[in-house]
Formats: structure tokens, sequence, C-alpha cells
């Protein structure tokens, strides 16, 4: 009874003033890599099958009135960090690639219950896309209790779309014959003033097959932005740590091109069912036309977020209970900022550490739009760490559980 009383107070006495995201290293070099895809429209285990068979009635009833959405994403993460007792630093450097595109679901009512001779039908939806290289200077330290991390960055977007409106319009003859037509401007910023990306007034594939890059090193120096991210957190008791976080816009980068164009899709068919399948033998025009390219000064930043944290280790430091809310603006200050680039994010989490060599995390979450439910996995060997997870996700949380979207997420730390 003694000897389990001592391992039941070790293990309390170990959660003394711990901290949010304690160090494990002394000096730790790492790299990871994170990627999502998610959408709401299908499993995606029906996707892959090997026949495919198309439910747009139930796609259709499935939707929310938001519509379909898909979302990629990717981040990668490279870091040096020097941990000592009330004081450490790092340096790290991070790129982030994301596209998102969502379609009304007046589409998907249109394709799952069909659509009445004579009738006009329309539907929108939007595409955006972006992506970020930066590099931060990580500083912590104390003050009393309180313990602060600062995270100044200089960053520079390598591309970036602002949201852009797609309008489709379908009309039904009364043979039955179908003609669609679809729009959508095209505008999007690049870092550099390349002007060859424009020719004979369209999008020109070549320049992508031979661009070198030799000048993107001095294109992103001269766009760089200035952000500021910050952590301060409070052992409010000496098993519970609260904390508020965010990152601030200091000084937006700004991209040196811009390319305009005009992107259109016409189709006419005999048969609905041949635009669903995509039926060779029905008539399809697709181009993008007018395409202009003129330099430019367009700001942009990286998102804001605000928000809070909190940490509770209630048997000891191997067992800790996470949970975060808070708001992310997308692009804030710039010119493409509106009500629907605010939106909330939330995070919950168990971890499990200390059980020899390995630790267990679970974790469910809204981030990006999206719903995420993860399982982690950590093997440590103190030199060397491997951090695994994987999570099914989707932008509709009911069905989020049902795998229409996966992300995954690979690290590894050296150092001791």
């Amino acid at each position: 009874m003694k000897k389990l009383l001592f391992v039941v107070l070790t293990l309390c006495l170990s959660s003394l003033f711990a901290e949010l995201y304690p160090a494990r290293r002394y000096v730790e070099l790492g790299v990871g890599v994170d990627v999502l895809a998610a959408q709401n429209a299908m499993p995606l285990a029906d996707i892959f099958k090997k026949n495919l068979v198309l439910d747009l009635k139930g796609i259709s009833s499935s939707l929310p009135k938001s519509g379909f959405r898909a979302y990629l994403w990717e981040a990668d993460d490279v870091h040096l960090d020097f941990n000592f007792k009330k004081f450490g630093f790092g340096f790290h450097m991070n790129t982030e690639y994301s596209a998102n595109f969502n379609i009304s679901k007046e589409l998907f009512d249109i394709l799952g219950k069909g659509i009445s001779p004579g009738k006009e039908y329309t539907a929108e939806g939007n595409v955006w896309a972006e992506s970020f290289v930066s590099f931060s200077v990580p500083v912590r330290f104390n003050v009393g209790k309180w313990r602060v991390k600062v995270a100044p960055a200089c960053f520079a977007p390598i591309f970036y779309a602002p949201s852009t409106t797609v309008k489709a319009r379908a009309v039904n003859g009364n043979d039955g014959s179908v003609t669609i037509s679809a729009s959508a401007p095209i505008e999007f910023y690049t870092v550099g003033k390349y002007k060859d990306i424009v020719k004979n007034g369209t999008i020109s594939t070549d320049f992508f097959k031979d661009f070198d890059g030799k000048d993107i090193g001095q294109d992103l120096a001269r766009a760089m932005g200035f952000d500021i991210s910050a952590l301060v957190e409070y052992p409010l008791f000496d098993s519970l740590d609260i904390g508020g976080y965010a990152n601030i816009p200091i000084v937006p980068a700004r991209l040196k091109g811009k390319v305009s164009a005009t992107a259109t899709l016409s189709a006419q068919c005999d048969s609905i069912m041949r635009v669903i399948t995509d039926d060779s033998k029905f008539e399809k025009n697709a181009e993008i036309t007018d395409a202009v390219y003129s330099d430019a000064n367009y700001a942009v930043n990286r998102p804001m977020r605000l928000g809070a944290e909190c940490a509770w280790r209630p048997v000891g430091k191997w067992l800790t209970l996470r949970g975060s809310a808070g708001l992310a603006l997308r692009n804030p200050f710039g010119a493409d900022f509106s009500a629907k680039s605010v939106y909330p994010e939330y995070k919950l989490g168990l971890e499990i550490v200390g059980i020899g060599m390995f630790g267990l995390g679970l974790s469910t979450e809204y981030t990006k739009k999206v719903f995420a439910h993860a399982v982690g996995i950590m093997l440590n060997f103190r030199a060397i760490e491997f951090d695994i997870s994987a999570a099914v996700c989707s932008p509709t949380f009911v069905q989020s559980f049902k795998g229409e979207g996966v992300a995954a997420a690979l690290g590894v730390k050296l150092g001791w």
C-alpha cells in the first residue's frame, strides 16, 4: 500500500509547473510534413472502387446548404531548437500550400433529382489557392510564473489566388437535351514579374515547363512580409496550465505580378447522363481566353489567429488532456477579406507519454474549416524520435466520420 501511495504521489508531483508543450531535448533538429485532402460528397473508399457507382441523389441529400467543398493542404517544417530551464530559442523554416473549391448545392440537386424540360438552372461556387514560405526565430523565456514564447517571422507568398466566383448555367430542352455553360474570372498573383506567363492571350504552359527558378530567391526577399506569433501561459494549478495564443500580421508581403483571364466551359448533349459520366460523344469546349499580365503590388498576410488553450495533467505528466478554441482570419486587411474569411477553430486531445519509449495521442478538431479525428503514435529513443499520425476528415461534421477525407503527418527529431 505504501509503495502504491508513493507511486501516485510521484506521478502527481511530476506535473508541478509543467508547461503546455514541454521540451523533450536540450538540442533538437527536426523535420516534418503534414498533408490533408478532404471533400464532403462521398467516402474515399467508394471513390477508389474498381467500379465506381455515383449515387447522385444520395450525394445531393447528404450535402449541407453550403454545398460541395474540396480542400487540399500541405505543410513542411525544418527546425533547430535549443532548450534550457528558463530560456530557449530556435530557427524554423516552413512552407505551406492550400487550395479550396466550393460549388453550391443546387448543382447536385440538378444532377441527383433531375431537371424539368424547358427550365433553366443556375449554380455558383468559388475557388482560391495560396502558398507561403516563412522563416522564424522563436524565443522562450519566463517572467515569474508566466512563460512566454514569441516567434517573429518573415514570410513570402509564392503564389496567391484570391477567392473567385464560378457561375454555371444548365438548360434542359423539351427533347431532353441539356446545354451547360460555366465561366469564371481567373485572377492570381505571383511573387515575381513573370511576364512570359501570358502568351497570345492565354496562359502559357511552356512557362511552367521552362521555369528554372534562378531568380526566385531574390523575388522572395523583395516580397517579404512580417508577422509575429506569441504564446503566453500560466500554471493556474499544479496540474493545470492555461494560455493564450496569437498570430498577428505586422507588415504584409507584396506580390509583384498579376495574371487575369477568363475560363469558360460549354457542353451540349442529348442526355444528362452523358454529362455525368463524361461520355466522349457529347460536345464540349473549355478554354482560357483574354489573359493579360500586369505589374502589381498586392498585399497578402498569413492567417491571423487568436485563441486560448489549456493542458490538464490529473495524474502526472504521462497523461495530458488538451483543449483549445479560437478564431482565424484568412488574409486579414487584404483586398479579398470578407466575413467568409473568418472562421472558428477548436481542438480536443488526449496524450499518453512515458510508457517506455511509446506515446499515444487522440484528437478531434475543427481547423481550416475541416473536421478531423486523428490517432498518433510517438516512438522516442531520446536521441531520435518518430511521430506518426493519421486522421479521417471532411468539411462536414457527420461526413468526417465516414472517411471522406484523409490526413497524415510524419515527423523525425534528433538531439539530446
